[in-house]
């Protein structure tokens, strides 16, 4: 599903969706962009890889919160 793997950073996260489920997984953003434009931009999914290997688009629209772990947080910063 996702192509360009080698184009693209991946983060872990946690989201909570609106109709109460909570996932864990990766989610995949282009290499130029970061979580706050992939949120705010145009693309109405989110490209996301559950633990278990399932690939989704998750809806934008849908999501209520997402917790990135910290292991991305301080991968982001550097």
């Amino acid at each position: 599903m996702f192509n360009n793997d080698n184009n693209r950073k991946s983060y872990e996260v946690q989201m909570l969706l609106s109709d109460g489920r909570s996932v864990d997984g990766t989610l995949m953003l282009p290499m130029s962009s970061d979580i706050k434009r992939v949120l705010g931009g145009d693309s109405p999914r989110l490209e996301f890889m559950h633990k278990d290997g399932r690939e989704s688009m998750i809806a934008k629209a849908a999501v209520v919160e997402i917790i990135v772990s910290d292991n991305a947080a301080s991968e982001a910063a550097a």
